[in-house]
């Protein structure tokens, strides 16, 4: 596991893949709030929100790899972390929920296959 650094930033604290743990741990223990906020969404762009927030970490870890972040560097940040905020969402609504984790482990094991973690 590689620890991200970024001064002034929280990313820094832990090392990516609890990031992500944290992040679907806090949808879950808030998923009737975020339910509800999707639902009814007219004002905020709860995905989009979202989404941002996971592009930051993303746009971390592949400098942190020492890749450029260039056109095709955004193109899969953009992508991923929508599919990654659908997918949480899309998870909150199932009859039979994921756990966190297993979301976690999941988008984990796709960023280490897609970048070569």
């Amino acid at each position: 596991m590689r620890k991200i650094i970024k001064e002034g930033g929280n990313i820094g604290y832990l090392d990516w893949e609890g990031i992500i743990i944290l992040v679907f741990y806090g949808i879950e223990l808030n998923k009737k709030f975020y339910k509800s906020v999707y639902e009814s969404q007219t004002e905020v762009d709860v995905v989009g929100e979202i989404s941002s927030h996971i592009a930051v970490l993303l746009k971390q870890i592949i400098e942190e790899e020492g890749a450029d972040f260039d056109q095709q560097a955004k193109d899969f940040v953009e992508t991923f972390c929508l599919g990654l905020t659908y997918t949480m969402i899309d998870n909150l609504f199932r009859p039979h929920p994921l756990e966190y984790d297993v979301i976690a482990s999941k988008v984990d094991d796709a960023l280490h296959f897609t970048l070569n973690l």
